[in-house]
């Protein structure tokens, strides 16, 4: 048996062993959440970390003042709009629990921008499609951040008109002044996945859950 068989095969049972979490009734809805997007394609990597690890600081928050991705005061989701570092460390804060989820891209080179444009589209895709599942399992305290700038609309309408899909946002991680290299490493994840990849990061947050008797 070569190794590529065994690599698929243990990633065949794992994939049957989260759906039948997903589908145990004594399972909660956040376990269920979790399990199911260990399912969903493209996810790399995805658990619950403890939201002690997070950190918030301006120094972060400093870089997309540099905006470098070009977005800085031209995107909904993105600062200063999406609110300050203080801000969305308290709503961070208002939360029990997280799930940390990571996405591998496959890239031609560090020159490839189109390949981490995809690479970042996918992560969004992945990011509704979390949120959808949220939504259906009644998973209803949660708030979802994403990486990067908003990838919903060809052109985001801020600021002349309100948000289109404000449902469909994503504030991305490293806005709350979160240092996302420190906080892969703080929850046991891989920040780098070999040459020529690139690797993206988002984040479910949970509030309490009611006991599965009040339900």
């Amino acid at each position: 048996m070569t190794n590529e068989t065994m690599t698929n095969d243990t990633a065949l049972n794992e994939t049957e062993t989260n759906k039948t979490m997903a589908n145990d009734p004594t399972t909660s809805k956040t376990q269920k959440l979790l399990a199911l997007i260990k399912t969903l394609a493209p996810v790399n990597q995805a658990d619950f970390f403890d939201l002690g690890i997070l950190t918030f600081t301006d120094d972060v928050r400093a870089m997309c003042e540099q905006n470098t991705c070009g977005r800085f005061g031209r995107a909904w989701n993105c600062p200063p709009v999406c609110g300050s570092v203080a801000e969305l460390e308290a709503a961070c804060k208002s939360f029990e629990r997280g799930i940390l989820i990571n996405t591998v891209t496959k890239i031609e080179d560090s020159f490839d921008w189109e390949g981490m444009m995809a690479g970042a589209r996918d992560l969004y895709e992945l990011l509704l499609e979390v949120d959808r599942t949220a939504e259906k399992l009644g998973v209803k305290h949660r708030r979802v951040f994403g990486s990067g700038g908003c990838n919903g609309c060809e052109e985001c309408c801020y600021p002349e008109i309100p948000c289109r899909h404000p449902d469909k946002v994503f504030t991305p991680i490293e806005a709350c002044g979160i240092n996302v290299m420190q906080l892969a490493k703080d929850a046991g994840f891989k920040y780098i996945n070999g040459q020529n990849t690139v690797t993206y990061f988002g984040m479910v947050l949970l509030g309490d859950e009611p006991p599965r008797d009040s339900e």
